[in-house]
């Protein structure tokens, strides 16, 4: 079998046990009829599609939930072509929240969606997001866990930034950019849930000394402009959880250095060590 047919089909294989979920949003108010009705099942088909695409060559250590909700705002045809432009919010349903301002694409009523090698407005945007928030949710099992596919990511961005559809693509391709190289946020979120399990397991010691580490990176993670909204968004999420395990841990300084770099949730920090 032809080398580069082999690595398609392993690419488009369905994995029942992957444990991707997806759940997809389409609103398609602002179009009109006919073009609201060519595009009435993309909502079920994307989510198909990222549910039974072969997103990594491992399979994935858990279940992933991919969240989006993709807004069309207008609808042009040039040629041939059928163009919808929109912006989206993506998102794993917990940590990671996204969005993308600005997307152009082409589809016809009945096209397959199909993951590719060459670049193709509609899949190749969906390819991106959805190997940047696995990534994100690699990095918490694994120290970087998620850099292939952020390379991967990285790639597709690439392409769509010299594609006729560019639009958006070069942000997407700074913002990705910014992800992988933002270290400290990064093994901030794996020494979190490293912390935490080796609590739970007895490993005190092992628990306090990746604490001491999580609260270094993630106090430089917070200054650093790269990744602030990401850490930000982090502890949207997490603040409340991550309270709770430092008093449970018995860290009050640690506390009250996260209350100097949180102020967003300061209310809840100040309640925990006023009943310490």
């Amino acid at each position: 079998m032809n080398k580069y047919l082999s690595l398609f089909l392993l690419w488009t294989v369905t994995l029942s046990a992957q444990g991707i979920f997806a759940e997809i949003k389409l609103d398609t108010k602002n179009l009109d009829d006919v073009p609201r009705q060519a595009v009435s099942q993309l909502d079920s088909d994307i989510a198909y599609y990222i549910e039974n695409t072969q997103w990594t060559f491992e399979d994935l250590p858990g279940d992933f939930h991919i969240q989006a909700t993709i807004y069309l705002d207008s609808y042009i045809e040039s040629g041939s072509q059928k163009i919808y432009t929109g912006k989206a919010f993506w998102g794993n349903g917990d940590d990671q929240k996204y969005f993308d301002k600005s997307w152009q694409f082409t589809f016809n009523q009945g096209d397959a969606l199909m993951r590719s090698r060459t670049f193709h407005s509609l899949t190749s945007f969906l390819d991106y997001w959805v190997l940047t928030i696995l990534g994100g949710d690699l990095d918490t099992w694994n120290e970087f866990g998620g850099s292939q596919l952020y390379t991967e990511a990285r790639q597709v961005a690439r392409a769509g930034s010299t594609d006729s559809f560019s639009l958006g693509w070069k942000d997407r391709l700074d913002d990705i950019e910014k992800l992988s190289r933002s270290q400290n946020f990064r093994k901030m979120k794996f020494e979190y849930y490293e912390s935490i399990d080796q609590w739970d397991s007895g490993n005190k010691k092992e628990a306090r000394e990746t604490l001491v580490q999580l609260m270094r990176n993630l106090e430089s993670s917070i200054k650093q402009q790269d990744s602030r909204i990401l850490t930000q968004n982090f502890l949207n999420a997490k603040h409340q959880e991550l309270a709770t395990f430092l008093h449970e841990v018995g860290e009050l300084s640690y506390l009250q250095r996260l209350k100097k770099v949180d102020e967003d949730h300061r209310d809840l920090y100040d309640q925990i060590l006023i009943d310490w």
